[in-house]
């Protein structure tokens, strides 16, 4: 039996806050992420933009090479061992996240779930950096965290602190492959590769039982595909910011019709969101009660 995917985007979307740049003041100080995030807009060509033929290079190997060397020179490695100690500690998510994504999971022991032996599992997928983000969470609720990956390395022969090197760079068109590996199943299984053909009733979880929450403008990539293929897309916005803010935010996204579901990031199991949440679930899994009544 497939499973149900629920993708979640991280940041602004699980927490109100922009991950990296919490590792930004850490490394320099209150403040130094918005002269980082200006350099990292100029290296990008932000200026040379009223060009029509100019195209804008990719954020991500240009802020994961700058914040590397940031680091470098502060000594410190981009790590695991870092990200728990100094940075996790100052992240905050949204209220009651964690029951909330729990208590999606515990759809999953109902009897009618248990009989059709339909799961339901949580993703993250995330610009942000992997090692930081998937430590967040306990292991067996997440079931895989996708992100910015570095991995440190000293070079032979010299004396000089561990380098930062980035390995994998995450931006929003490359989230799209990530709901591919998650669908196909390639994030635990890599004699399955991303670009293997598998029947729908062999994937992990068909794009129709696919669910993707993000909270804007980068996550359309994610939310077109997702949606083309029969999944759900839910867009959630932070209630605390000024509405003129929030409003010119999703006004692309509310005229282009780019998601099913607009709502505040209200993570009570009051509220919309996991109202919605819930009843999509449910009604996949009555699609496939359904087609067992129907064959049986």
């Amino acid at each position: 039996m497939p499973n149900i995917a629920i993708v979640w985007d991280f940041d602004g979307t699980l927490t109100p806050i922009d991950s990296t740049s919490k590792v930004v003041e850490i490394l320099s100080g209150p403040g130094a992420d918005e002269d980082f995030w200006k350099t990292i807009k100029s290296l990008r060509g932000d200026a040379r933009r009223p060009k029509w033929e100019h195209v804008l290079a990719m954020d991500a190997p240009i802020w994961m090479y700058s914040l590397s060397r940031l680091a470098w020179r502060q000594k410190v490695p981009l790590n695991r061992e870092f990200f728990k100690e100094f940075v996790i500690p100052a992240l905050s998510l949204y209220e009651s996240v964690g029951q909330f994504l729990a208590n999606i999971k515990s759809m999953e022991s109902q009897k009618v779930f248990s009989n059709l032996g339909l799961q339901v599992h949580h993703f993250i997928v995330s610009a942000g950096l992997k090692d930081l983000v998937e430590q967040v969470f306990p292991s067996d609720l997440i079931s895989y965290t996708f992100g910015c990956r570095y991995e440190i390395v000293v070079a032979e022969g010299y004396e000089r602190e561990p380098e930062s090197v980035p390995v994998f760079c995450m931006d929003e068109t490359t989230k799209t492959r990530s709901l591919f590996e998650i669908s196909k199943g390639s994030f635990k299984d890599q004699k399955c590769a991303v670009n293997t053909r598998v029947e729908e009733k062999d994937r992990f979880a068909p794009f129709r039982n696919m669910i993707y929450i993000g909270d804007g403008p980068t996550d359309i990539p994610a939310l077109s595909l997702v949606r083309a293929y029969g999944g759900v897309g839910i867009v959630v916005y932070d209630p605390n910011k000024p509405p003129k803010e929030v409003n010119s935010r999703l006004k692309s996204m509310r005229a282009d019709k780019r998601a099913d579901f607009i709502t505040e990031a209200d993570f009570s199991s009051e509220g919309q969101l996991y109202n919605y949440i819930y009843s999509r679930c449910i009604q996949i899994m009555q699609r496939y009660e359904a087609e067992r009544a129907t064959i049986e």
